[in-house]
């Protein structure tokens, strides 16, 4: 008799455990994106062109510096900073300017964002410069694009943009 009561009290612990792992596996539905939604993501590294010309140095010049350090020409390391600017369907979704990594702004420039679009056909404008002497945008993407319910379109850059 005493074996049968350890083995209820067994059986009810284990049910007063089991009781909410089942509830929360099965009853609190996640939606991880609404069922008419597609993902835009956006992943950018480059690095920006460099700011300023090099100069020639004099010889005076040259010889005042330590001789592990001695070149004909100083050049500047800092880089121009991404003006970057998402449309879709002419409207603004994403606009930023994202600084160069490093020390002396002389890195490359990472961004990621994500999105979250209406499905359905779109017109796609992503657009950025590298270049703070270059006025406008010297980087375009502009393509008509069909986002399916739950899709993930990733637009990336390696010498120029690409939707994948």
């Amino acid at each position: 008799m005493a074996d049968i009561r350890r083995y209820l009290a067994q059986a009810a612990l284990y049910a007063v455990f089991l009781l909410p792992l089942v509830y929360f596996t099965h009853l609190p539905t996640y939606r991880h994106l609404e069922p008419d939604l597609a993902v835009l993501k956006i992943a950018i590294r480059h690095a920006g062109a460099i700011i300023g010309e090099c100069t020639a140095l004099t010889a005076e010049e040259t010889a005042a510096l330590p001789p592990n350090m001695r070149h004909a020409q100083d050049c500047p390391r800092e880089r121009s900073p991404l003006e970057l600017e998402l449309l879709l369907d002419g409207k603004s979704l994403y606009q930023a300017t994202v600084p160069p990594s490093g020390l002396h702004n002389d890195g490359i420039s990472s961004m990621y964002r994500r999105l979250e679009v209406p499905a359905g056909k779109h017109q796609l404008l992503l657009r950025m410069n590298d270049d703070v002497a270059a006025q406008g945008y010297n980087w375009q993407l502009e393509e008509s694009v069909d986002l399916q319910p739950a899709q993930v379109m990733v637009a990336s850059f390696k010498e120029g943009f690409r939707l994948e």
